[in-house]
């Protein structure tokens, strides 16, 4: 099964969820509101010759808290889905004008 979040059940303790990081801005800011909520977690860091997992352990029982502070540093660090600007407007006016035709084709239709 395929998993496109950043966090598993702990291996062998479960009462613990493991979050995981590639980059280590991120791991620092999620490390940063982490202590800013007072919440208890455990940090590794894993070196591998390629790559180097930022690894911080939670509680269960605060797994909703934790998962919002996720989402804050996934908010922070993402990239926009089309990062042209232009191409972005480009996109928005071609649909709207799609729209637009739909309607009046629509309008035409029942006339």
């Amino acid at each position: 099964m395929i998993n496109i979040t950043n966090y598993n059940e702990h291996p062998t303790r479960k009462a613990y969820t493991i979050f995981h990081f590639f980059n280590k801005e991120r791991a620092d800011y999620f490390k940063e509101l982490l202590l800013e909520q007072n919440l208890w977690f455990e940090e590794e860091i894993e070196e591998q010759p390629d790559k180097i997992i930022y690894f911080f352990g939670v509680k269960n029982s605060e797994l909703k808290k934790v998962e919002k502070i996720n989402y804050l540093v996934s908010a922070k660090y993402r990239k926009p889905t089309i990062a042209n600007k232009y191409l972005g407007w480009g996109i928005y006016v071609f649909a709207i004008l799609v729209f637009i035709l739909a309607i009046i084709g629509y309008i035409n239709s029942r006339i």
